[in-house]
């Protein structure tokens, strides 16, 4: 049946719309998946995992982004891609390292140790 029939044929025809075919409903392709995805968020066990999930990897892909302001990959193709990221997660890994260790000599007395303990 086509939109503007099923339109004509309803009880309701010209009090819902003004237009002459009547009025169109647009949904998406994958709303049944969507509807089943919110009810889970709002579910106590999509909230204990959302909890996780914000607790221990958004941390280091919301400060890469926005601290050392990488929005978007500026090469593009996967070598490209992950030697980027490969970059930003070291950057990402000094910060956390300086942070830990409170600044950077204590750092870097840290790391000498560690490479002479080695040998």
């Amino acid at each position: 049946m086509k939109r503007e029939s099923a339109c004509k044929i309803c009880k309701h025809y010209g009090q819902c719309t003004k237009a002459k075919r009547g009025r169109t409903i647009t949904r998406m392709v994958n709303e049944v998946t969507k509807k089943e995805l919110e009810q889970l968020y709002e579910s106590k066990l999509g909230q204990d995992i959302y909890t996780k999930r914000k607790m221990k990897v958004e941390l280091p892909f919301g400060h890469i982004k926005r601290n050392l302001g990488a929005g978007a990959f500026l090469l593009r193709g996967i070598d490209g891609v992950n030697a980027e990221l490969g970059i930003l997660g070291s950057c990402f890994n000094i910060a956390r390292m300086i942070t830990l260790l409170v600044g950077v000599r204590p750092m870097i007395h840290k790391i000498k140790a560690i490479r002479v303990s080695a040998i």
